[in-house]
């Protein structure tokens, strides 16, 4: 991103060299335009706004940073927040782009408020847009969140953080976003794209390289469709109190790293989930929790694995070996030998017992001799992810991170 070229049109002020007052250069307000706007982006926009008491230079400069960082927690009310927002929209300077939009807001808001957000957006040149929010939808069944008849082709990086405790928010049945590579959704609903129950969100998103589905649910689809041959980071979490898991199918066949957490059940069909071998995959981890252990589970589980058996990082929860033990004839079955494995990792729930004879079967045949125990609960109780990198490079337990969300240009964090 480029502020110069984007900033061009920023009236020219008189630079304050020197205070009235002692005479020493104001090194902060001598600096060009673009460096000071470079600058501003790190702060939040109602920090932004605050700088325009400084100085005459200072006035308008926050009407021309490309980024809108607001979180209700900068403010007393809720109400204040959402009246400040909508302000700054009114008031920036109309013509300059807006990339980068990080809202975060603790109460509920109206779908109408960000479908205005969104379309102020997409005329702006926005790249990267993330929304966590409660919706508020009393007044209907379904929440139709958002429209995408016309492409956004700007738009790079998305994520969007749901929360509705009645009702159903159903996105459109394709994200019309041609040049998105990063996308995280938590607390949508896909509704099926053709007659035959697929719901595909992906299809138009040709540069996709890395998604996140967190508990998500289908509307009027039997089947979730993943695809994307650009595909490399693919992270599927189903929330432990989510009873209709479903169906999902992954057409990926130059996937890096997979994630599963979340509740198996039998009518997800899960045994379909891949539709290509998994030749390049490097990562995977597995924290599959079962309400009633299985011969069935443990067939999906052992399924999964054959697909993995060329990855150099491999992490699980003690929960999935429990149900892989299940299986008839255990330890006595086909061997799955993981040749480039350098790391296996469990994580052991601590009011539990490591299954040894699941380890001993998954360690036969492969160069390292032992795998690292953590005394953890599962993923499938929170809503992060764990960074293998770390892990492989430092030699320690896997950390808690949401790399996968993050983008370089922008720290998301600072909401």
């Amino acid at each position: 991103m480029s502020l110069q070229g984007d900033i061009v049109e920023v009236p020219k002020i008189k630079r304050a060299m020197y205070t009235k007052k002692e005479g020493y250069v104001d090194i902060i307000s001598s600096l060009p335009t673009c460096i000071l706007l470079y600058i501003m982006t790190f702060l939040t926009t109602k920090e932004a706004v605050q700088t325009c008491i400084l100085s005459k230079r200072w006035k308008d400069l926050w009407k021309y940073i490309p980024t809108l960082i607001a979180g209700n927690t900068h403010f007393r009310r809720a109400e204040f927040f959402k009246k400040f927002v909508s302000k700054v929209l009114l008031h920036r300077n109309n013509s300059s782009p807006l990339h980068n939009i990080a809202f975060k807001h603790g109460g509920y808001i109206q779908p109408q408020y960000f479908a205005k957000l969104l379309s102020y957006a997409a005329s702006h040149k926005m790249e990267q847009f993330k929304f966590d929010a409660f919706i508020d939808g009393r007044h209907q069944k379904y929440i139709m969140f958002f429209s995408c008849e016309s492409p956004c082709h700007s738009l790079k990086y998305l994520n969007l953080s749901l929360r509705e405790a009645m009702r159903t928010i159903v996105l459109p049945k394709s994200l019309n976003f041609p040049q998105l590579t990063k996308c995280h959704l938590k607390g949508v609903t896909f509704p099926s794209s053709d007659e035959n129950g697929y719901a595909e969100p992906f299809s138009t998103c040709k540069k996709l390289n890395t998604v996140a589905i967190d508990d998500c649910a289908l509307y009027d689809a039997q089947t979730l469709c993943v695809v994307g041959d650009k595909l490399s980071r693919l992270t599927i979490q189903f929330g432990v109190l989510n009873h209709y898991p479903f169906e999902v199918q992954i057409t990926a066949p130059n996937l890096n790293s997979f994630a599963f957490a979340g509740r198996l059940n039998s009518s997800t069909a899960t045994h379909k989930l891949f539709k290509h071998n998994l030749d390049l995959l490097q990562e995977a981890r597995v924290e599959a929790y079962c309400v009633e252990i299985s011969s069935e589970f443990a067939e999906i589980l052992m399924s999964w694995l054959k697909r993995f058996k060329n990855v150099n990082s491999l992490a699980l929860c003690s929960e999935t070996l429990e149900v892989i033990s299940s299986m008839p004839k255990f330890p006595n079955i086909e061997h799955v030998r993981f040749a480039n494995l350098k790391s296996l990792v469990v994580k052991n729930d601590p009011n539990k017992d490591v299954p040894k004879k699941v380890l001993e079967y998954l360690l036969q045949d492969t160069p390292i001799s032992e795998a690292t125990i953590i005394e953890d609960l599962p993923s499938f109780y929170d809503e992060l992810a764990l960074d293998h990198t770390s892990m492989r490079q430092k030699n320690m337990p896997l950390r808690r991170t949401i790399e996968y969300l993050s983008f370089d240009d922008l720290d998301w964090r600072l909401l």
